[in-house]
């Protein structure tokens, strides 16, 4: 009876030497010894195969970052390559970057046609797309006019030279250019109040 419970005793002491990792991946840092009790030291693991890229924004875009939302990605160490990917987790609390508070997110990288080998802690730049719109009539923000909030129009320069004030829908917009969702058709000039420039589309 001595002999079975030491013999249990040992499967489990053998037992409790394996240590099952959660995921499949690579060890990038290990502070355990042999011998050593596991409580005090960790192994790192990475997923390689499917890296995430860890960046930051300040507060006041809390907005634009949005799980889904696309992202562009610039490595410090391969600046004449682009990777495109897309937010997969918005940590919940913000976090301390420098003195500014600022929102912690995580990015999918997607597989790129080269071959390409990820490290840890690499630099990296993220541009977040927050929206997009394709196949757009773009006009100089500097032609709208505000008749109304929500309200926008346009001066429409005609062949004969005469201005002509024209409602428009207007959609997406930055400091440069707005979408312009109906109101006017490529190809016509808008005055901007000191010159007249056409329509473009992108």
């Amino acid at each position: 009876l001595q002999a079975e419970t030491k013999l249990t005793q040992a499967q489990l002491d053998l037992a409790n030497t394996t240590l099952p990792a959660p995921l499949s991946g690579t060890v990038t840092a290990l502070t355990l010894q042999a011998g050593q009790s596991a409580g005090s030291a960790s192994i790192t693991l990475a997923d390689l195969d499917s890296p995430l890229v860890r960046f930051w924004v300040e507060e006041a875009d809390l907005d634009s970052v949005l799980v889904g939302n696309k992202v562009n990605i610039t490595f410090e160490s391969l600046p004449d390559r682009a990777f495109t990917g897309k937010i997969v987790r918005v940590d919940p609390a913000l976090v301390s970057v420098g003195n500014t508070q600022a929102v912690q997110a995580w990015a999918s990288i997607d597989r790129p046609a080269q071959p390409t080998q990820f490290f840890s802690n690499m630099s990296v730049e993220v541009e977040v797309i927050a929206q997009e719109t394709r196949n757009a009539l773009l006009v100089p923000v500097q032609a709208l006019r505000e008749l109304a909030p929500g309200q926008s129009a346009v001066f429409v320069v005609k062949a004969d030279g005469k201005l002509e004030l024209r409602l428009v829908q207007v959609g997406l917009q930055d400091f440069v250019s707005a979408e312009v969702l109906a109101g006017v058709n490529p190809g016509e000039a808008l005055s901007l109040g000191t010159a007249a420039r056409s329509i473009q589309t992108t």
